[in-house]
């Protein structure tokens, strides 16, 4: 049976997060090895190879300085999902694959795909995790680990498809002129904001790990006049302000609701009356609904943080606690599943 094209929405993508790609039930013991092909001919440069043209294995595999025999098989698995097809023993990316795989790509993936490779060592303490409690902690690397460059390049990707949207749904007003961007690493939705507002300048606070790769990209972009970052970890990093907005993106499913109440009030504290605090997040679903993809990422952050994901109502009600007016929900075509919590500073 043929599995059909991966990484067509972010649904997708996120499943492609946890190891895991969208198989029926039962062809369920496939989605192991699916995943791993796509990794490893990430990994490997196959796809890139491919983009610029179409090949047969005995070529690839001697561009590429890999065995013939391996990487045809290879080559043979990653026909079956739908990413590759093969004409007279010559194999190309399909059109919907190029989308994600292609570098040339405006939505390209590759490093993203490449990322999910460490997560197959974290899904190993699963059992352990549900038998003893012991979480995996996927932040706790030296600054000059390469695993940082991994892992921010491969959300930078992800960042890219919707930052425009996002930054319009981020409501800062005309003129705004600060903005403090909380664990924003990669930097992207700083640089949307800064795209969307002239004026604008912008503070990310994150890990010295992850900044030194974000500086990367915005300088890259030629925005390193205009955006800034504070290294060190987001409870005792100096904070500034009176910031005209705040961005808490993809953070607080890492916290716990105490450490998350803390960071909203730091945050309070750092911001202009009036000014919004913007969360944006996948949020459990509601007491009563059937389980769904929030269910899986909620085990997976569990597994990385010994966290959980939350209801928007839970975060609205610590986000009032901690000197926020009511929050105003909002939803973006190009994130389904997430939900993006925007809350103004009360006066």
């Amino acid at each position: 049976m043929r599995i059909g094209p991966v990484y067509e929405s972010l649904t997708e993508r996120l499943g492609a997060l946890l190891n895991m790609v969208p198989v029926p039930v039962g062809l369920s013991m496939y989605g192991m090895p699916i995943a791993r092909t796509l990794q490893v001919a990430q990994r490997l440069g196959i796809f890139a190879e491919l983009a610029k043209g179409p090949a047969s294995g005995a070529q690839l595999a001697d561009r590429l300085g890999l065995r013939e025999q391996g990487t045809k098989l290879l080559l043979d698995s990653l026909c079956v999902n739908g990413v590759l097809r093969v004409r007279s023993e010559r194999y190309e990316l399909t059109r919907r694959s190029r989308k994600w795989l292609d570098p040339a790509s405006d939505s390209y993936l590759g490093g993203f795909i490449a990322d999910n490779y460490h997560y197959w060592n974290w899904w190993e303490g699963l059992e352990e995790l549900v038998r003893n409690g012991r979480a995996v902690e996927m932040h706790d690397r030296p600054a000059d680990d390469p695993y940082w460059r991994s892992y921010i390049t491969g959300q930078y990707q992800l960042a890219r498809l919707s930052s425009a949207d996002v930054a319009k749904a981020v409501g800062l007003a005309q003129g705004a002129k600060s903005l403090l961007d909380v664990a924003g690493g990669h930097g992207e939705f700083s640089m949307a904001l800064c795209r969307r507002h002239p004026d604008l300048r912008a503070t990310i606070v994150d890990l010295p790990g992850s900044a030194a790769i974000g500086r990367e990209f915005v300088a890259e972009a030629g925005l390193s006049d205009r955006i800034t970052y504070v290294e060190n970890d987001m409870f005792d990093a100096t904070l500034g302000g009176p910031h005209d907005g705040a961005l808490c993106f993809n953070i607080i499913h890492h916290l716990k609701p105490d450490a998350m109440r803390e960071l909203f009030s730091r945050i309070a504290a750092s911001l202009r009356p009036g000014a919004p605090l913007c969360v944006l997040d996948l949020f459990d679903r509601p007491p009563g609904e059937s389980p769904d993809i929030s269910s899986m990422l909620g085990l997976f952050f569990h597994l990385t943080s010994e966290a959980d994901t939350y209801t928007s109502d839970e975060v609205s009600e610590w986000l009032a606690a901690s000197g926020f007016e009511p929050a105003e929900r909002k939803t973006l075509r190009q994130l389904p599943g997430l939900a993006l919590l925007r809350a103004e500073r009360s006066n």
